[in-house]
């Protein structure tokens, strides 16, 4: 009796830390855990998903003459080896992308990690989409590693996306 209440125990320990992610991103918090690489990108109290703030992202002006968009998180702490996915929801808005001579071909609204190639990354997408839930399954190559927003990653793109409910399990 007594040990089944032990691996009772245990088992209602381990689902709660399942449970937890290692990183998730909230834009109602004051404190920026992300920083603009490329473009422009700042919370939008307008467009909300679950009734929680998103984070809008668009082309801007750069002095390196960007044309693709990039938002970086803090980075996380991973174990190499082990399996992650990185989930989140985004939208578009009149999003268009544009090959900028770069091979594969430039993508839309995506996440992906910094480690990460460039043409390895979520589903993108373009157009005009609702909320649509974003995945990237991957295995840690390093013990630290950051997420990534990327719009028309080595292209140029029109439009804008917004971002929200960004975890790493």
């Amino acid at each position: 009796m007594k040990m089944n209440r032990v691996l009772c125990c245990v088992a209602f320990a381990c689902t709660c830390y399942a449970a937890n992610p290692l990183f998730h991103a909230s834009f109602e918090i004051p404190e920026k855990s992300w920083a603009v690489v490329r473009g422009s990108a700042a919370t939008d109290s307008t467009v909300l998903r679950e009734r929680k703030k998103s984070l809008r992202m668009e082309a801007g002006a750069s002095a390196e003459g960007a044309t693709d968009a990039c938002v970086q998180f803090a980075p996380v702490p991973l174990i190499i080896g082990k399996r992650y996915e990185l989930t989140g929801w985004a939208r578009t808005e009149r999003l268009t992308v544009r090959d900028l001579n770069r091979s594969p071909i430039a993508i839309g609204a995506a996440l992906t990690m910094a480690s990460m190639p460039f043409d390895v990354h979520s589903a993108a997408l373009g157009g005009t989409t609702g909320w649509t839930r974003l995945s990237l399954k991957f295995i840690a190559s390093r013990t630290t590693d950051q997420i990534l927003h990327t719009i028309g990653n080595g292209g140029a793109f029109q439009g804008k996306a917004w971002f929200e409910g960004i975890s790493l399990d």
